[in-house]
């Protein structure tokens, strides 16, 4: 006579965990991935921007959305918006050197052309120059993209960002 047992053997719950391991591995993997493919993306537009603003400067001979009243000097405008009649990304829409009049960056809220003046929210980090900010971005990643694109110090260089996520800046 046999005795019925119900449950799983031990080589049953170990396949179990090996599958679920290789699962979240995986997972965690493609995370990675997902990650270092959005601020490789970043990167690209805030050198992009750079550029952009050397040509419009080029051909009109001013900044893009520089303010009329401080020459040299861009007015701060986010991208993100609402249908804007003026500024550094309806200037740069229009003067056919960028194809979205909103452009978003694929971590943090919005992109910021703003000048370092003062230091609050309507300003740069990188005093006495024009830049391009990156708003609420993640510590970790603002400090992934300032490592490659400058120096690997938070707040010397061509790129700067704030140790509470606020923004991460580029000099244009």
């Amino acid at each position: 006579m046999f005795i019925k047992q119900s449950g799983f053997t031990l080589v049953e719950l170990s396949i179990v965990l090996v599958i679920t391991g290789l699962l979240l591995g995986g997972i965690m993997k493609g995370q990675s991935l997902i990650e270092n493919a959005q601020i490789r993306s970043d990167i690209k537009k805030l050198k992009e921007f750079r550029v952009i603003s050397m040509l419009y400067k080029d051909k009109f001979s001013s900044l893009p959305g520089e303010d009329s009243s401080n020459p040299g000097r861009i007015k701060t405008v986010l991208s993100t918006e609402d249908a804007p009649t003026t500024g550094y990304f309806f200037d740069i829409y229009q003067a056919g050197l960028s194809q979205r009049l909103n452009p978003l960056p694929e971590i943090g809220a919005a992109f910021k052309a703003t000048w370092g003046g003062s230091s609050g929210a309507n300003f740069g980090l990188i005093a006495g120059a024009n830049q391009m900010c990156i708003t609420e971005i993640d510590v970790g990643l603002a400090k992934s993209i300032e490592a490659q694109m400058d120096e690997g110090t938070r707040n010397s260089g061509d790129v700067e960002y704030t140790l509470n996520g606020s923004q991460l800046c580029m000099k244009l």
